[in-house]
């Protein structure tokens, strides 16, 4: 299912793609590693929580 995107997801967006636009190709690319790593964690914590393992 596609959540429909809000006022606000629209607004972060915009300021997300500013912040980019000025960023060296480094930046952007630790960046873009960082947020990844940022995901795969939640993923992880997610799969965690799923299955009953999550530590206290």
């Amino acid at each position: 299912m596609i959540k429909a995107l809000t006022t606000k997801d629209i607004v972060d967006g915009k300021k997300i793609s500013e912040i980019f636009a000025v960023l060296s190709e480094e930046a952007k690319n630790m960046t873009i590693a960082y947020i990844s790593a940022l995901r795969d964690k939640e993923i992880a914590d997610s799969d965690k929580k799923d299955t009953g393992k999550e530590k206290s």
